[in-house]
């Protein structure tokens, strides 16, 4: 696990790369970079599903958005899920994801289960086997 000014990176079983991020946090360009580096050093090189629980009333600024709009990864990521807490932010992250250039599969969620359950089906239908860490 790395620990994030705002946030937490965690790779749980399965190869899913859980983000954590803080709640009523104003999260900017800076803390998406710190997360990015984080996901680097832990995914090594792996093929990961990203898990995204994005804490109650907490939105990225627009700097942040635009990153994650315009980064394009190394392949590494085969999809996301990402939990939301509110209207607000399910707007947001439609938005952002809807923007993004890389095209991944993803899905929004406010049900963590949910999340890894969706996650792990498309695991499946891609058929990634888990790699040890």
């Amino acid at each position: 696990m790395i620990e994030c000014e705002k946030s937490t990176v965690r790779l749980l079983e399965n190869n899913i790369l859980y983000i954590n991020v803080g709640e009523d946090q104003v999260f900017s360009l800076h803390d998406y970079k710190e997360i990015k580096l984080a996901s680097i050093r832990l995914a090594k090189e792996k093929e990961v599903f990203n898990l995204i629980n994005i804490g109650d009333r907490t939105i990225p600024d627009r700097e942040a958005r635009e990153a994650c709009t315009n980064d394009t990864g190394d392949g590494c990521v085969k999809a996301e899920a990402i939990i939301v807490h509110s209207l607000g932010q399910r707007i947001v992250a439609r938005d952002t994801l809807k923007n993004k250039k890389k095209h991944i599969p993803f899905k929004l969620f406010t049900n963590i289960d949910k999340a890894k359950a969706w996650l792990g089906k498309i695991r499946t239908d891609l058929g990634v086997t888990s790699q040890k860490n």
